[in-house]
């Protein structure tokens, strides 16, 4: 189905000042841990989209194609058309939410990659992951050697919300349902009406790609057909209550199965990575 392109981050070592506190994740490693964590909700926003592309399959594939429209058209070539034009387009949205746009000034574009979004989730608004980790003090060294990582039992010590791995490590589920808080709100977000990302990259294309395929076909005067016109507008609408539903079906129950693996299979891969950052 999807197969959604991910973008991947250095690990490259930080070197850091000589200050004889525990130090604090600086940019490099919060985007890169903000990096392993979007790989692993990638997939769940991948299948996400999946549901959805079966969804609107479903509800535009079960419209008739009028008589006025069949008798010149092959049917079957409308409504590949239109599953291609779903497929696409819920592609297309994965590549926006994975890949910064060359043109800053594209208006089409996501405003955020995942990345992105996460790293905002986890270092910026409230009770964000930087700061004093030595007030009160929890850890007996500033950084581990070159080559080494924190240690599982400098996770578990680092109790409050600071800026350093092992306080990340220690908050890893909190940091979850602020990541998936902010993939349900982002995507609703990207189902509304006239300003989604997801409506922009499916409603109009299908609807053009009706047209071109009439017009492709000699018969543009049928785009005044009543019948035609109104067979086009329902894919619009269509498409519109399919995103409304999934909305509200799929996304506002996104990662609640705490059996997922999608959603919660994974801690034990992503905290060795986590804590290899200084």
């Amino acid at each position: 189905m999807l197969k959604p392109r991910w973008t991947f981050l250095s690990a490259a070592t930080v070197l850091l000042t000589t200050a004889w506190t525990a130090m604090a994740c600086e940019p490099e490693c919060r985007h890169a841990i903000s990096q392993i964590l979007a790989d692993r909700y990638m997939p769940v926003i991948d299948s996400t989209m999946n549901e959805l592309q079966d969804m609107l399959s479903e509800s535009l594939g079960s419209v008739p194609v009028p008589e006025q429209l069949s008798d010149l058209i092959p049917a079957k070539e409308v409504q590949d058309g239109i599953q291609t034009t779903i497929e696409e387009g819920l592609e297309g949205f994965m590549a926006q939410l994975s890949t910064p746009p060359a043109n800053e000034d594209d208006d089409t574009a996501v405003a955020l990659t995942l990345e992105e979004g996460i790293h905002q989730a986890m270092f910026s608004g409230d009770q964000p992951f930087k700061g004093d980790c030595n007030n009160p003090p929890r850890l007996t060294r500033k950084m581990p050697p070159a080559g080494e990582s924190w240690t599982r039992e400098e996770c578990q010590k680092m109790d409050y919300i600071c800026g350093n791995p092992p306080s990340i490590c220690h908050h890893l589920d909190q940091i979850k349902g602020r990541i998936v808080d902010y993939i349900r709100a982002r995507l609703k977000d990207e189902t509304l009406f006239g300003s989604g990302n997801l409506f922009k990259n499916i409603a109009p294309a299908i609807k053009e790609k009706v047209r071109g395929t009439i017009r492709r076909y000699g018969a543009g005067s049928l785009l005044k057909d009543p019948s035609v016109a109104a067979y086009i507008n329902v894919m619009a609408t269509n498409t519109m209550h399919t995103l409304d539903k999934w909305s509200r079906d799929t996304v506002d129950n996104l990662c609640t199965d705490q059996s997922d693996e999608l959603c919660h299979g994974w801690d034990e891969q992503v905290i060795p990575e986590i804590l290899k950052w200084p």
